[in-house]
């Protein structure tokens, strides 16, 4: 899987979201970044795939965004994801993390 079909999957489930932490925060707001590239071979050859967090920041309980993303990337047959949740309080934010495997 490439970093565009990554983004164009993402795009599709939140049309806002960003590649990479940007320092113009809206609420809520959903970012993505690759963290390093699988070691997939096959046939002696490299298969791209690439490990990924796609954080989403919200003050909603039941964000759309957030639950979206969950289902969408747990049915895929392309991705592994993990899902936590944490909560910043001096923002009095929602952080989702999803710690994913694309390939």
């Amino acid at each position: 899987m490439t970093l565009k079909e990554i983004a164009e999957f993402l795009t599709d489930i939140d049309p806002d979201v960003s590649h990479y932490e940007s320092m113009e925060k809206r609420d809520p707001y959903t970012f993505w970044e690759e963290t390093r590239r699988l070691p997939f071979t096959a046939d002696g050859a490299h298969e791209e795939g690439w490990r990924f967090y796609v954080h989403r920041y919200t003050q909603e309980e039941e964000d759309p965004i957030a639950a979206a993303l969950w289902a969408a990337l747990e049915q895929s047959d392309r991705f592994t994801v993990e899902h936590e949740v944490d909560y910043i309080p001096e923002k009095d934010m929602i952080h989702h993390i999803f710690e994913c495997e694309g390939f």
